[in-house]
């Protein structure tokens, strides 16, 4: 997995998100300026880009449909763990509110999540918990269950290990 970096994110957007050239038509048809922009790869805000063209239309409503299998939302994730991969505090600050904090819309999106995440999406989702101790705790014992660090029982079929 490779990281990817500001100048790529909308190469790399279209190239592994299914569905993200029409996401950036519809924003194109909304605002010509910001949709012909990404279009060409200029991102001058990544939160603005990670909300309006990743997070809300394509990853959140993936997540919130059960239906939806973990293979189908693998290219997601893949683009993702390549985005968390960035070490660049802005790219970073960017990514963890504009993709990681929309994760705690509930509970089952968190899981969800979790269970999805490669190994630095997961480092980030459990860094972005560890800022809501109520909420990492009562979560804690289903997430060591996703990574199988207490193996109690089958492993879920919503959730393998």
């Amino acid at each position: 997995m490779d990281v990817i970096k500001s100048e790529y994110v909308v190469t790399e957007f279209l190239r592994q998100v299914p569905g993200a050239r029409d996401v950036l038509d519809e924003i194109r048809e909304r605002d010509r300026d910001l949709g012909d922009g990404w279009g060409r790869g200029n991102v001058p805000d990544l939160l603005e880009f990670f909300l309006s063209a990743f997070s809300r239309p394509v990853l959140l409503p993936l997540l919130r449909n059960e239906s939806v299998s973990m293979d189908d939302l693998a290219p997601c994730f893949r683009y993702l763990e390549g985005l968390c991969l960035n070490e660049e505090a802005y790219f970073r600050s960017s990514v963890e509110f504009g993709v990681l904090e929309q994760f705690l819309e509930g509970r089952e999106i968190i899981l969800r999540s979790y269970a999805c995440s490669l190994p630095k999406t997961r480092a980030g989702v459990t860094g972005m918990l560890s800022q809501y101790p109520e909420t990492y705790a009562g979560m804690r014992d289903d997430l060591d269950r996703i990574d199988g660090v207490r193996g109690e029982g089958p492993p879920s079929k919503r959730y393998p290990r």
